[in-house]
């Protein structure tokens, strides 16, 4: 997986590299495939790691405008806290929604940022999702024969002949 090596570091800065097949990461979503790359800076001050990352995948998206489907590199940009205390790694091993900072022991030679980098990188898909050529044009522009106002008889309405007495009806007193 994303895996960080830390040992023998002294306090510094160092340049991360890390990358594994979306496929083998487990319950990321479906629309990531290919290598998701991530890249960035540790500073290690004493028992604190501080990341702060770039992560990139291709995701398969379908567009909300057109029903195509494209395909778009996705960023995600964020910073992770890691603290070496056993204690406290011991004390949150069981814990599921782990927050930030996050502990390790004290003895480990690497960090695993795979879940980390999976949630950053859900949360960084595009709500709307567009396709690049529909990107800052209206639905209008894209599709002119599902706007255009027919003025025909076909599309007027025709008022049943049931309620046309109603027409004459008026409230105004007299």
């Amino acid at each position: 997986m994303l895996t960080i090596s830390i040992k023998g570091l002294s306090d510094g800065q160092y340049p991360v590299e890390a990358s594994t097949d979306c496929s083998k990461i487990d319950h990321i979503f479906e629309e990531f495939f290919g290598t998701l790359r991530v890249s960035g800076t540790m500073r290690k001050h004493g028992r604190r790691y501080l990341l702060d990352l770039i992560a990139e995948a291709s995701a398969h998206l379908l567009c909300d405008v057109s029903g195509e489907e494209f395909e778009e590199t996705v960023h995600a940009e964020f910073s992770l806290e890691y603290i070496a205390n056993t204690m406290l790694a011991n004390f949150h091993a069981d814990d599921e929604n782990r927050e930030p900072p996050f502990y390790i022991r004290d003895d480990d030679t690497k960090i695993d940022i795979t879940d980390e980098v999976r949630q950053e990188m859900a949360i960084n898909l595009p709500l709307k999702r567009t396709a690049p050529q529909y990107r800052g044009k209206e639905f209008a522009d894209v599709f002119p024969a599902f706007t255009e106002k027919q003025e025909d008889e076909d599309t007027k309405e025709v008022l049943d002949p049931r309620w046309a007495a109603l027409k004459s009806i008026t409230f105004d007193k007299k």
